[in-house]
């Protein structure tokens, strides 16, 4: 593992000493976790001769880590606070990086999911998407998020925030997608994953998506998940 350092950015870089595959997969971690947590993941599909990395996401590691994610003001705060200046960032980590993004395909987890497929909808040329317990409706998942925290509706001004960034009625490229999720996910609920589907499956555009449904299966990345997602990486890259 190597990190990577800019004037704006740190970047863990992961890659074998033969890269097989001109491609590189870019991981985005979940709320609260860290790039250290994605060690193994990455290390995992690098043996696939894919490069890997994986940024330090706002307010984690050392940009400005809080002390608790989970504090419920905390993540209600700066949960969709993250997510926006991840994907308004994307274009100039790319430029630092020295990137192709028709190259490189966007992977992300859990909070890492929205931000992935935020990413992607707002370019046209993105290899491919992985969204693993995340969603790409983002507006359906804040109204569902309220609902279960008991908290007030979406203010007109809310809602045309989060549609600034909602990967729903954008024009999705056409490159490979592939979703996935727990059944049983009691922190975001596998509706946004739902609805994002049903979005691309109607879409004129997209051709090559597929969305995976794990029975028994909570708010985690499972075994399965992971030899599912690297059939899937050798079979499309």
């Amino acid at each position: 593992m190597k990190k990577i350092e800019s004037n704006h950015f740190v970047n863990h870089l992961y890659i074998k000493k033969q890269m097989s595959r001109k491609k590189t997969i870019m991981i985005f971690h979940g709320w609260g976790s860290s790039v250290h947590n994605y060690k193994r993941p990455a290390e995992n599909l690098s043996t696939l001769g894919f490069k890997i990395i994986v940024p330090e996401i706002i307010f984690h590691d050392s940009r400005s880590k809080f002390e608790n994610h989970f504090l419920k003001e905390v993540t209600q705060k700066y949960f969709w606070k993250t997510i926006f200046r991840s994907i308004d960032e994307a274009s100039l980590l790319f430029e630092e990086l020295g990137i192709l993004k028709e190259d490189t395909i966007l992977m992300g987890i859990s909070m890492g999911g929205f931000i992935a497929n935020g990413i992607y909808a707002n370019g046209q040329n993105f290899a491919g998407l992985v969204n693993i317990n995340g969603s790409g409706s983002f507006l359906l998942s804040e109204k569902i998020f309220r609902q279960n925290d008991h908290r007030p509706r979406l203010s007109i001004a809310e809602t045309k925030e989060i549609n600034i960034y909602n990967p729903i009625d954008k024009i999705a490229c056409p490159s490979p997608i592939l979703l996935m999720h727990g059944e049983q996910d009691t922190i975001v609920s596998i509706e946004g994953q739902k609805d994002y589907f049903n979005f691309l499956t109607e879409s004129d555009t997209v051709h090559d998506v597929i969305f995976n449904i794990y029975k028994n299966v909570n708010h985690s990345f499972s075994e399965e998940m992971m030899e599912n997602l690297k059939q899937w990486l050798v079979k499309k890259f």
